[in-house]
């Protein structure tokens, strides 16, 4: 029993003297990590809600050229039933073409809106573009946690088993006490079911990655789990404010603004008739009168008319509903500047935040929790302590590795969440 417990602790110890890292080739995934840039090619090429961003702008183009032409013309033929008489003979059939005319410069006004259309759509794919490469990233380094999450749990769990079994052994040699027994496998348990939990999550952030992908749900990738130590944020907060005044909502809010205003004077044309230029061919029959001056000939005129807006209180009507949303649109601005200063503050400290935690467990909590572990391995060694103090010690251990990987994770999508705000790379 003496050589079970030293080459047990040997194990342990071994454990504690590489910061609870066992090698990844342990590990080691059977297919290589896919790099994020190549990801994200894929999800750009081949995203169905981005190419539907696309397809909106580019058929947005095609309208413009509809919306500042001309109404198609107006062609009526009418073929008398019971022609009417006329002095001249009868009105046999008659052919019109109607042309409708806007008022001068209202079907600039029209082309004006649609421009404000093609950029707003050109925007919407940039955000869309932009929001896709967000949420992949989020969900890659929410993978990346993890699966470091995953390792720990795994090697812990190793650890957990030779410390089961020694605790065990030492009961039944009346070494240890029984609730060191049952501590031990309590805690085995809990790990093996974190482990079982982490790798489901681990699959639900796989599935959603291929379908940003637009690929099998199920399709096997896997990713690096080695993640940088994240620099000390270099940015003020005041910088960020500023960055943020350019992002593709603030622009798409400055485009809405604009095209009120554009309605605003289309409004006006409310008061203003539109006109119809047309021609009337009426084709008359012989009559059978001697010597009568232009005996069936057929006739020919043109005509020229307009709506009249009479109904004033009707028009005032339309000029003020663009108005007033042309002053919602201002409004709306503003509503929007503030929640972004707000979310850009939310972010800027959970950025510094999670900087400061991964600083905090990789300089001094993460070390000691090593030392706490060698101290009581030694103590046990010396018969000074007991199973149930290691394993106490080894929990916070575990604890704190988790609290790191997760600060590192917390940084970088508090870092991804910051860049869509502003619209910057940083």
């Amino acid at each position: 029993m003496k050589l079970l417990k030293l080459q047990s602790l040997a194990f342990i110890g071994l454990i504690i003297a590489t910061g609870n890292l066992i090698p990844s080739q342990a590990f080691a995934a059977a297919t290589p990590p896919t790099p994020l840039n190549q990801l994200i090619k894929i999800a750009v090429d081949n995203n169905p809600q981005l190419k539907s961003k696309r397809l909106a702008w580019q058929s947005l183009i095609h309208q413009y050229k509809q919306a500042t032409s001309l109404d198609d013309p107006k062609l009526v033929y009418t073929e008398a039933i019971n022609p009417v008489e006329t002095r001249l003979g009868p009105q046999d059939r008659v052919l019109a073409l109607n042309q409708k005319i806007p008022y001068r410069g209202k079907l600039a006004l029209k082309g004006k809106l649609i421009q404000k259309d093609i950029e707003s759509a050109k925007v919407s794919f940039d955000r869309a573009s932009r929001d896709l490469i967000v949420d992949l990233k989020q969900s890659y380094y929410e993978l990346v946690y993890l699966k470091n999450a995953i390792h720990l749990s795994q090697q812990n769990k190793q650890l957990l088993d030779k410390v089961t079994h020694l605790a065990s052994t030492d009961y039944a040699a009346n070494a240890s006490a029984l609730n060191d027994v049952a501590k031990a496998q309590s805690q085995t348990a809990q790990v093996a079911y974190d482990v079982q939990l982490l790798q489901e999550l681990a699959s639900t952030e796989k599935t959603r990655i291929n379908t940003l992908l637009n690929r099998n749900p199920e399709f096997a990738f896997e990713v690096s789990r080695h993640t940088r130590m994240p620099p000390k944020f270099p940015h003020p907060i005041t910088r960020l404010y500023q960055w943020a005044e350019s992002n593709e909502e603030i622009t798409l809010s400055d485009i809405a603004i604009q095209k009120s205003q554009l309605q605003q004077q289309l409004a006006g044309y409310a008061s203003k008739p539109d006109f119809t230029l047309g021609a009337l061919y009426t084709q008359i029959g012989e009559r059978d009168v001697d010597g009568l001056d232009r005996n069936g000939r057929d006739g020919f005129a043109v005509n020229i008319g307009l709506n009249i807006p009479l109904n004033r209180s009707k028009n005032r009507a339309i000029k003020e509903q663009a108005r007033l949303q042309h002053l919602q649109k201002i409004e709306d601005k503003k509503s929007m500047q503030n929640a972004l200063r707000n979310s850009v503050k939310k972010l800027h400290f959970k950025l510094n935040n999670a900087y400061r935690q991964t600083v905090l467990y990789q300089n001094s909590l993460i070390p000691q929790a090593n030392r706490a572990m060698q101290m009581a391995q030694s103590q046990y060694r010396e018969n000074k302590g007991s199973i149930g103090q290691y394993l106490e010690t080894q929990s916070t251990g575990l604890n704190f590795q988790l609290a790191y990987q997760r600060a590192l994770a917390d940084y970088w999508q508090s870092l991804i969440q910051l860049e869509k705000l502003t619209g910057k790379k940083l």
